[in-house]
């Protein structure tokens, strides 16, 4: 408080001796005698001087005050309290350190947010791979130990655990550059309806091995300018996730609708839905449902609401009024992606 107390002080000191320079020059021209200006100008410079540094007192401790709170509140969130937050009255102000509260109040909420995130991303990282690495390590040891008809079945566990952690692997990558921007590139325009057709096409073979299908009901043409290898791993994994869940013989939909200046694409599978209360849990990561299937690593679904994030979109999911699972993503017309 002292050094901004000294600097209003010293503007005030500036400000008034000039204004007393210039009253003085006024004086003298208009023909007033040199020793009774020089007795009004120090006596008036000493009230002026004590009743402006009473004055500047009370700025800057009105300035200070609020500001030294928030300094508070930025230490706490520094010594890891992130969920500090800045004393409401400094909210309840009217003026700008009203709105410098609440900023910071969201800054804090934001970052909390990450944090606890990332917390919780780390361990379920450290959950998934361990069932795994565990499962691996008995497969191995069996191989080493075990008869030797059977090294072949303890191998074929071996690579199939060595390519599940691989895969786990890559979608954590995936996540990461969708979060951190890395390759992300500049917007561009590209075609969106092609962008599904593609999609559609890789996911009707894939479907077919196990007695699926998938088709498109609607296709309207449609140019969307944003990031065009996020959106392709959204919608890959969307529809991904639908041909897992929809029951054998039957067909994922996907439609792509145009109006009101926005893409809307929805698929719909024929699976066994899913519990009202976990429709928005399924896109954080790991998360899955218990009458699920369990062979994903639960990670699809979240690279699709980051993408789709980016791209100031929204994606949900709702269950069909019959049986299966509705996702719906819509993403504005005209509205520049987020660069960040």
């Amino acid at each position: 408080m002292r050094r901004l107390f000294g600097t209003i002080l010293l503007w005030f000191w500036l400000t008034l001796i000039v204004v007393a320079s210039l009253l003085t020059l006024l004086f003298i021209h208009s023909g007033w005698g040199h020793g009774f200006l020089l007795h009004v100008t120090i006596h008036d410079l000493l009230v002026y001087s004590v009743a402006g540094a009473i004055f500047c007192w009370f700025v800057s401790r009105h300035l200070t005050k609020p500001l030294h709170r928030l300094g508070e509140a930025a230490a706490g969130i520094a010594e890891g309290r992130l969920d500090t937050r800045v004393d409401p009255s400094l909210r309840a102000r009217r003026d700008e350190i009203a709105d410098l509260a609440r900023n910071f109040d969201g800054m804090a909420e934001r970052i909390e947010a990450l944090v606890n995130g990332q917390r919780r991303l780390l361990a379920d990282v450290s959950h998934e791979l361990r069932s795994p690495l565990a499962r691996l390590m008995v497969a191995l040891s069996l191989a080493k130990q075990g008869r030797p008809e059977e090294a072949a079945g303890n191998l074929e566990r071996i690579g199939a655990e060595a390519r599940r952690i691989d895969a786990l692997i890559g979608q954590l990558l995936a996540l990461t550059r969708i979060d951190s921007g890395v390759d992300r590139g500049s917007p561009a325009p590209f075609d969106l309806t092609a962008l599904v057709q593609e999609v559609a096409s890789d996911g009707a073979f894939e479907a077919r091995a196990h007695n699926r299908n998938v088709v498109i009901t609607q296709a309207d043409p449609c140019t969307f300018i944003g990031f065009e290898e996020p959106l392709r791993s959204a919608v890959e994994n969307v529809v991904r996730n639908a041909i897992r869940h929809t029951a054998e013989g039957t067909t994922v939909s996907i439609s792509l609708e145009v109006k009101n200046a926005t893409a809307i694409l929805r698929v719909r599978d024929h699976g066994p839905g899913v519990p009202p209360g976990m429709l928005t849990e399924i896109f954080q990561p790991f998360r899955r449902i218990a009458n699920g299937d369990s062979d994903g690593a639960g990670l699809g679904l979240a690279i699709a609401e980051r993408a789709v994030n980016i791209h100031r979109g929204s994606i949900r999911a709702i269950n069909a009024p019959e049986a299966g699972l509705i996702v719906e993503i819509v993403l504005p017309l005209g509205v520049p992606a987020d660069h960040t």
